[in-house]
C-alpha cells in the first residue's frame, strides 16, 4: 500500500460494525476494509467456522478488532437477543453498535414464475428481505443511539430491470422488498442521526452466487470484491449524510 492510501485510512476509527454475509466475497472485503479504516467488526455466520479464515486474517492484522457470532438469521427468536449481545461489554467495549452492513443473500433454482415452489420462494424471500428487515427492527434502537448511526444494505441491479431477468422472480422480488424497506425507513428517521442506504453493483462481481447463476461462464472479466468497498466506507462514516438511496459500487482506482 503506498503512503497516500495510508493517509486515507481511518475513516471509521472507534466505529462498531456488525457484517452479515461476512463468509461471502463482498462480505469478506468489506470486514477488511472496515478493520483498516479503524473499526471493529463483529461477524455474523451460520457456521463459525466458515468465518475463521478472515478472523484470523484480520487479527494478524489488527489484533483484537473482530468479534464472531453463531446465529442464523431465519432464527428470529435469536436475532431478538443480539441487541442485549451487542450492548454486552464482552462483545461491544462500547455498549453501542454505529454500522449494520447486511450482506447476506440467496439464489435458489431459477424457473419461469409458475414452475416456482413456494418452499423455494418463502426461502429467498426470508433470507434475503425477512432477516434484513428483522436485524433492522431489533437493532435499529440501538442505531439511533450512535452519533452518526449507519446501515447498509446489499441489494442488485436486478431491481431496475426486472424484466431483463426472466426466472429469476423471487431473487427480484427480494430485492425490491429490501429497497422498499429502505426507503420508507430512511423516510421514518429523517429526523434523526440514522442513514440507512442500499448499493448494488453495476458489474457481476466474483462471487459464489454468479457462479451458480451462470455455470461454464467466463470468470476473468468479473470484478474482484475488494475492488468495491470504498462506497460502503463514504456511506458507513459520520460524514455521509444522505439517507434512502440506492447507489451503485464503484471499482477503487488501481
Amino acid at each position: 500500500m503506498d503512503l497516500a492510501k495510508e493517509k486515507e485510512m481511518g475513516k471509521l476509527e472507534g466505529k462498531v460494525a456488525l457484517i452479515t454475509g461476512a463468509s461471502g466475497g463482498i462480505g469478506s472485503a468489506v470486514a477488511k476494509r472496515f478493520v483498516r479504516e479503524g473499526a471493529c467488526v463483529i461477524l455474523i455466520s451460520r457456521f463459525i467456522d466458515h468465518l475463521k479464515p478472515l478472523y484470523n486474517e484480520i487479527e494478524e492484522l489488527k489484533e483484537g478488532y473482530v468479534k464472531l457470532i453463531q446465529l442464523d438469521l431465519l432464527d428470529f427468536e435469536n436475532v431478538e437477543k443480539l441487541a442485549n449481545m451487542i450492548e454486552s461489554p464482552k462483545l461491544s467495549e462500547s455498549g453501542t453498535l454505529d454500522i449494520l452492513i447486511t450482506c447476506t443473500e440467496i439464489l435458489c433454482k431459477l424457473s419461469p414464475v409458475h414452475d416456482c415452489e413456494l418452499e423455494d420462494l418463502q426461502k429467498v424471500m426470508n433470507t434475503n428481505f425477512t432477516a434484513s428487515w428483522y436485524l433492522l427492527k431489533n437493532l435499529g434502537p440501538i442505531l439511533k443511539k450512535s452519533n452518526a448511526g449507519r446501515a447498509i444494505f446489499m441489494t442488485s441491479k436486478i431491481t431496475l430491470s426486472p424484466s431483463s431477468y426472466p426466472y429469476w422472480m423471487p431473487y427480484a422480488a427480494s430485492k425490491v422488498a429490501l429497497e422498499a424497506m429502505v426507503k420508507i425507513y430512511a423516510s421514518e428517521t429523517k429526523h434523526t442521526n440514522l442513514c440507512i442506504n442500499a448499493v448494488y453493483s453495476e458489474e457481476p462481481i466474483d462471487s459464489e452466487m454468479y457462479k451458480q447463476a451462470f455455470p461454464g461462464k467466463d470468470i476473468s472479466e468479473l470484478v474482484p470484491p475488494d475492488k468495491l468497498t470504498d462506497k460502503f466506507v463514504e456511506l458507513a462514516s459520520e460524514d455521509c449524510s444522505i439517507s434512502g438511496q440506492i447507489l451503485p459500487l464503484s471499482k477503487s482506482p488501481e
